[in-house]
């Protein structure tokens, strides 16, 4: 290469090389960390959501409460309220519990991520730092070198193609750097927050627990302080039995209209299980008995502890899960076949209407909900609508 073109091509090539260097010089600036991620991951949204809705309605429903105590012929309004406040409090610890086992699971995710961005980031500073090594024991001069060593133009265009690979490269392995650093906050950033919410909800949960048991402790207490006053209890006690009386009419002729128009969605084989823990509680009223009122009982009442699990005695479609005068909270299962069961009196509720149940599936927990004087389970077996004595068609568990 001749003198005058060595020297044309030196400063266009230091030219070039002035602003390749400078751009992808190794200056790294920490980027500011994004706000965590938590808030955006969607199954952690749903539960805090719910579980704030959840906490309004129970700040209500107090707030009724203490209303209704401050007048003297709310009592049994204050009961309705007590049912509902208890059904709010279990329905947010449930998703309190939920919400708990997603953040577990994000916490161990993100664990397992963030040692292997670590990795990630070991590897990528090495690299970084042979470069660096390189860059320093023969200076950026050796690019230049590289260029002014070609034997002609197209040798020259050759190894400004080889230079620029190599800037190239190395303005990536910053980028890349960079972003891995900058991953590594982020994924840190929402490690932090989810222990943090899961703290928080744990608290909380231990809190509604023991709210939840000094409500149902008045609820229970509830029938016992209105026997003290006879009129006031017949007086319940006959709306409740009216309520009970309609909505058995009511389900009796609903499901009627279904066996008639075949509109079962699942049809339960098999046995039907006993609907409790084997071996627990007590039968406190049997079916063709009396109540404590002498009323004819229609139903097998299974006395057991508070919260225990309720189970679906087979395979079903749960046709109502709801709250009612007389039966609190109950759940209706049809069968199939003109066989429907019926859980009354229920703490809290695991399904809803038009949700398919299997057999031994957990459906609620027992309560004392609606007109019932201690926790227990009002449990009905019906044919084509119509009562049957449930010891008929399940086996008892006791």
């Amino acid at each position: 290469m001749n003198n005058k073109l060595r020297k044309i091509v030196l400063r266009a090539a230091s030219a070039v090389m002035a602003t390749l260097l400078f751009s992808s010089a190794f200056v790294f600036v920490p980027e500011k960390t994004p706000v965590s991620s938590l808030a955006a991951d969607a199954n952690v949204q749903k539960y805090e959501n719910e579980i704030a809705a959840l906490e309004q309605k129970q700040k209500e429903l107090e707030a009724l409460i203490s209303k209704s105590q401050s007048e003297a012929n709310q009592a049994a309004q204050e009961k309705a309220y007590l049912d509902n406040l208890i059904y709010v409090i279990e329905t947010k610890q449930a998703a309190a519990e939920k919400l708990i086992e997603e953040l577990k699971a994000k916490v161990a995710e993100t664990e397992k991520v963030i040692a292997e961005r670590e990795k990630q980031i070991d590897v990528t500073n090495e690299k970084f730092v042979e470069r660096m090594r390189m860059a320093h024991e023969n200076g950026n001069a050796s690019y230049l070198e590289i260029l002014l060593n070609a034997d002609s133009i197209s040798d020259f265009l050759s190894k400004m193609e080889r230079v620029n690979a190599m800037l190239d490269y190395d303005k990536k392995l910053k980028t890349q750097y960079k972003e891995e650093k900058a991953a590594l906050e982020q994924e840190k950033a929402d490690l932090s927050a989810s222990k943090e919410l899961q703290e928080q909800t744990l608290l909380q949960l231990e809190e509604d627990k023991k709210t939840a048991e000094v409500q149902a402790a008045k609820a229970e207490k509830y029938y016992n302080t209105l026997q003290s006053d006879k009129a006031a209890y017949q007086a319940q006690y006959n709306r409740a039995k009216q309520e009970e009386q309609k909505l058995d009419a009511q389900l009796t002729a609903y499901l009627k209209s279904l066996q008639e128009q075949n509109s079962s969605q699942v049809t339960a084989t098999g046995e039907f299980m006993w609907p409790l823990p084997l071996n627990k509680g007590y039968i406190s009223c049997y079916f063709g008995g009396r109540d404590p009122n002498s009323a004819p009982h229609y139903a097998l009442d299974i006395a057991i502890a508070y919260g225990t699990p309720i189970y679906g005695s087979n395979d079903g479609t749960v046709l109502k899960a709801e709250w009612h005068y007389s039966y609190g909270y109950y759940v209706l299962i049809d069968h199939g076949n003109g066989r429907s069961t019926l859980y009354a009196h229920c703490s809290s509720l695991n399904v809803g209407a038009g949700q398919q149940v299997a057999k031994g599936q957990v459906i609620g927990g027992v309560g004392s909900t609606g007109f019932s004087t201690g926790n227990h389970l009002h449990f009905e077996f019906r044919v084509n609508g119509v009562r049957q004595n449930p010891l008929n068609y399940v086996k008892k568990g006791l």
